[in-house]
């Protein structure tokens, strides 16, 4: 799961079209980003082992499209919430699908799956797929220890509003985990059945598949997993915002040190994430290619641009 949703995110959106998902307890409430986008129809297997799906809404934009199924595609029992073979699946059946954002600008369009809900019984209310954009600021009571949460109410990437609550059953996919309404942070992957007011009333969540959650405040200070860096955001001549490496790796538990010749270099359990030296783009082990952004110095410390820099920690971007 985490392999397959964190490369469909990474895609570039060549030709998707964002369509409602339909959950009645949730607002559209801000801009969807990109995120998998959901299709369903009436199934014909196609000679290559993909999804040819049609459905009956002439006014969907993906009416039709054929859904590749990859090795790390999950495959859901609409009811149990369990995997599914692949022959469970046959023509005629019909099933939901999160694909993409990437679709190829072929007619049909073609899109990978990172989920397909399938074994669906007639009139059934489809469990929904979302991911945590962001969550409403809660107040915080001055007790100890801390009681735990009753309700999250967050924004999803399609841009919708959820307001869950210690009501629903809350479950991990394929795990013994325990999972509360606290695991519900930004970057997080989950299923959601509801009632027939379209209240949650089981949510399935899905193994984290970042390291954390970066946003920043109004003042240009940097926020990772909820806490405050105690140092600053940077911007470069051309107006790139750059963020501290050692500062953002430390809260994440990674070790940072500077060694001449590779610059600053970042670990974790004594394994080389990264080096970036400044003047120069970071630099991956084993010769993998790594995302563009120049490393700076200032100050005695060193940056890398936010996009750069965040992925390459492989950090969820709030807002």
């Amino acid at each position: 799961m985490k392999k397959t949703l964190v490369k469909l995110f990474s895609l570039v959106l060549c030709a998707a079209m964002l369509c409602a998902v339909g959950a009645a307890a949730a607002e559209e409430t801000s801009p969807a980003r990109l995120g998998p986008v959901q299709v369903w129809g009436t199934v014909t297997w196609t000679e290559n082992g993909s999804l040819f799906l049609k459905n009956s809404n002439e006014s969907d934009p993906n009416q039709e499209i054929i859904v590749h199924v990859s090795d790390d595609t999950i495959l859901m029992d609409a009811v149990s919430g369990l995997p599914m073979e692949k022959t469970a699946i046959q023509d005629g059946d019909i099933v939901y699908a999160w694909v993409g954002p990437a679709m190829t600008m072929s007619l049909p369009p073609q899109a990978t799956a990172a989920v397909v809900v399938g074994n669906i019984p007639a009139d059934y209310a489809v469990p929904q797929y979302y991911q945590a954009a962001e969550l409403q600021p809660q107040a915080v009571i001055a007790i100890y220890p801390v009681p735990p949460l009753t309700q999250v109410t967050l924004t999803a990437t399609s841009g919708k509003t959820l307001t869950i609550t210690d009501d629903a059953e809350i479950v991990p996919y394929l795990t013994k985990n325990i999972v509360r309404l606290e695991d519900l942070v930004p970057g997080t992957e989950f299923m959601v059945w509801s009632d027939a007011q379209g209240n949650p009333q089981r949510v399935m969540v899905f193994p984290y598949a970042y390291r954390g959650y970066a946003e920043q405040t109004e003042n240009g200070r940097p926020i990772v997993n909820g806490q405050m860096l105690d140092a600053s955001i940077k911007t470069d001549s051309d107006g790139i915002v750059m963020l501290p490496i050692r500062a953002t790796a430390e809260v994440l538990g990674l070790e940072v040190s500077w060694e001449n010749g590779n610059g600053a270099v970042v670990k974790e359990n004594g394994k080389t994430v990264f080096t970036a030296l400044p003047g120069q783009e970071a630099v991956l082990p084993d010769g993998e290619e790594a995302p563009y952004g120049i490393c700076m110095f200032e100050d005695g410390t060193t940056y890398l641009p936010e996009s750069c820099l965040m992925s390459l920690l492989n950090l969820f971007r709030v807002g």
